[in-house]
């Protein structure tokens, strides 16, 4: 499969479209999960599993290798520009957070640093949870925090890499969930609303209507995540606060991410907090804003291996 990958990557120069074509639908595989610890990465993306965007080819940007395979584009839908990123990995490990401060959680630092720190090739921001005294906080598996939001949806993704809803922070409807022996609950997110359930676009509930938590009902640049299905992720950054994108609704962007195929989605933290770091650069509008936490994929490819073989 290695020796498929290197064959495909150095034919890029020569027929981009059909190499990405082939990468994009080749069958994934891991050997080996990925530290479950929240202070490891994962290891150092190949430069040359990096794929440049061809208009004219038809070729997509991208990173793919036999672990993960990521495809990059920007939608312009009714004034808002979206940068979309469409992720599949080989194993749940690959979905991973990573902090500023793995011990407290506390510091914070720009996005392109953080994901350096831990080897990402695609990175997103989150939740921002140090900005807030409450919510059930778990990065990895540790927990920071423990006071449900009753305000608030949350979003917990599991050792499987299955994503759920617990609406206004049900306690039954989360307890339940992390008394569950079939999986573990490996990070939890406070910030939402729900966007998508079932692969319906949600309306705004009440509880973020009141006071127009995080202006939900104005165009604003925001960040979500979605599940597509298993392994199978979409990240999106609508652009906003610029002549070029005027951002988008809290309604907009449940719509868009049910129109893109998301069965679950989930709105992070927006505003100048809204950024996707992907290779090298700000795949989104660049803010100035540094934040505590993102949410990231990485390979399961270990480079040292490849050399060994």
């Amino acid at each position: 499969m290695r020796k498929l990958i290197s064959v495909l990557l150095l034919l890029t120069m020569l027929i981009p479209a059909a190499l990405a074509e082939t990468a994009e639908t080749a069958p994934l595989t891991a050997a080996a999960p990925l530290s479950p610890e929240l202070a490891e990465g994962g290891y150092a993306p190949n430069p040359d599993c990096f794929v440049e965007a061809d208009e004219a080819a038809g070729v997509k940007a991208g990173y793919y290798d036999e672990s993960l395979s990521i495809t990059m584009e920007r939608i312009d839908v009714d004034g808002v520009s979206y940068n979309v990123a469409r992720v599949k990995i080989a194993d749940a490990s690959q979905l991973r957070t990573g902090l500023e401060d793995p011990k407290k959680g506390k510091k914070n630092n720009y996005v392109h640093n953080i994901a350096a720190k831990y080897n990402a090739v695609l990175a997103i921001s989150s939740d921002f949870f140090t900005k807030n005294n409450s919510g059930y906080v778990i990065r990895m598996g540790e927990t920071f925090r423990k006071k449900l939001y009753k305000n608030r949806d949350m979003l917990l993704i599991d050792s499987n890499g299955d994503f759920h809803i617990v609406y206004q922070s049900n306690e039954d409807d989360f307890n339940a969930l992390m008394a569950r022996t079939d999986i573990s609950i490996t990070n939890v997110f406070n910030f939402g609303p729900a966007l998508v359930a079932n692969g319906a676009a949600l309306e705004v509930p009440d509880y973020y209507l009141k006071n127009n938590t995080f202006n939900v009902k104005r165009p604003e640049p925001r960040c979500a995540i979605g599940q597509v299905g298993p392994l199978e992720y979409l990240l999106v950054v609508a652009d906003g606060r610029s002549d070029d994108s005027d951002g988008a609704t809290g309604e907009q962007l449940a719509q868009f991410m049910a129109e893109q195929g998301c069965i679950t989605a989930y709105n992070l933290d927006g505003g100048d907090t809204a950024l996707m770091w992907f290779k090298d650069d700000y795949y989104s509008r660049k803010t100035k804003r540094s934040q505590s936490d993102i949410i990231y994929f990485a390979t399961a490819v270990n480079p040292d291996a490849a050399t060994e073989e």
